[in-house]
């Protein structure tokens, strides 16, 4: 790799570019495709499944991420996610039974897949190893950035204007992005292409950073499903200051925390980062004032801003140039795995008990995070 590729690159900049604006259309669609869903006469079940069906797919193809550069460029397959995007949005106001959107969802879930495996590989494949970590620190803000914009311009354009106006929103967006990877400049084909396994299945080396990724996905999913009915259930208004304030935090410590895993390792980042999550589910357990719901977010987004670009920074450097992409479909694949099936579990917990006994097993989870870190830590893994 050579020595001068750095984040100022022409193809990292469409690559963040390109990564933020297929993110937004992401987070454009999980709050609207529900409410999409309701219009159209679907129950919550039918609901859940129209709108998870995507991470089926995607789970699925992220499976052969590494084989599937034996047989394609990676330029070709970032363009095939976001033109299956751009079909799928164009296809859900058109065909509206039930079938015919759960498979435009499974066909929106395989751009889904491509596009969150290789945009993050190219984005590494422009770095040297020794500033990975600050690079794809910077990378991760495109998607941050636009998680956090994307639900305040998509509910107001369905809402008052039409689903239509929001579905062609959503297609003016991947056309600009389908644009700007025209414009990459494919990198020659090397041999670590050859080396990818198989599938892209949990490879013992990778244990760890599997573990940690998984258990997040399943705090993320109960803090990110819930947190809105529980301080609704508290008398709490404000849900929406603490996604601001969470993801303000986020992207403005996503570059630092990538420069300090690049000089000092990832348990330097990871210690601090969970011990802020633990912060965060206490307030939230105890909930009783806005003002706590909006501490609870910045300590939420100081873990999330530093814990998820760390361990993805950590694989991608313990993966090296031979196996990038199979090693990132496991780590995608781990994270969506904890975030599908914490949604569940969590939900089943709620129906059971309540929101404050789920949020309080949530929180002894966490406090087992912070030693199953620490194990590793000290285990130097």
């Amino acid at each position: 790799m050579a020595s001068h590729q750095s984040f100022g690159t022409k193809n990292f900049t469409l690559l963040f570019g390109g990564n933020a604006l297929l993110f937004m259309v992401y987070n454009m669609q999980v709050p609207v495709l529900p409410l999409y869903g309701k219009s159209l006469g679907m129950d919550a079940a039918e609901i859940g499944l129209f709108v998870g069906a995507l991470m089926f797919s995607a789970l699925v193809v992220r499976l052969f991420s590494g084989r599937l550069l034996l047989h394609f460029k990676k330029k070709s397959l970032l363009i095939t996610g976001v033109l299956l995007y751009l079909l799928a949005s164009i296809a859900y106001p058109f065909f509206t039974p039930f079938l015919a959107l759960i498979a435009f969802r499974l066909l929106n879930g395989i751009g889904h897949g491509l596009g969150t495996t290789y945009f993050a590989t190219a984005a590494a494949d422009e770095l040297p190893m020794s500033r990975l970590g600050t690079g794809m620190g910077y990378f991760g803000v495109s998607s941050m950035l636009t998680a956090s914009l994307a639900p305040l311009i998509a509910l107001p354009i369905a809402q008052s204007i039409s689903f239509n106006a929001f579905f062609l929103t959503c297609i003016l967006i991947l056309i600009v992005a389908m644009v700007m990877l025209t414009f990459i400049t494919p990198r020659p084909l090397s041999s670590h292409v050859s080396k990818q396994p198989l599938l892209a299945g949990i490879q013992r080396d990778f244990i760890p950073q599997s573990l940690l990724i998984f258990c997040l996905g399943i705090i993320m999913s109960g803090v990110l499903s819930y947190i809105a009915l529980f301080a609704a259930s508290r008398h709490i208004n404000g849900t929406a200051w603490f996604f601001f304030a969470a993801a303000i935090v986020g992207v403005a410590l996503r570059p630092v925390v990538g420069n300090l895993f690049d000089q000092r390792g990832p348990f330097f980042v990871l210690l601090p980062a969970v011990a802020c999550l633990i912060i965060s589910l206490t307030l939230i357990w105890l909930l009783s004032t806005q003002w706590q719901l909006i501490l609870a977010g910045v300590f939420f987004g100081a873990a999330d801003g530093a814990i998820f670009p760390t361990v993805q920074s950590w694989v991608l450097k313990k993966a090296g140039n031979t196996r990038r992409e199979s090693a990132t479909g496991t780590f995608l694949n781990c994270y969506d795995f904890g975030m599908g099936i914490g949604a569940y579990l969590l939900g089943k917990i709620i129906d059971i008990t309540s929101y404050t006994s789920m949020f309080g097993i949530l929180f002894w989870f966490t406090v087992g995070y912070l030693i199953l870190t620490l194990y590793y830590g000290l285990r130097r893994v």
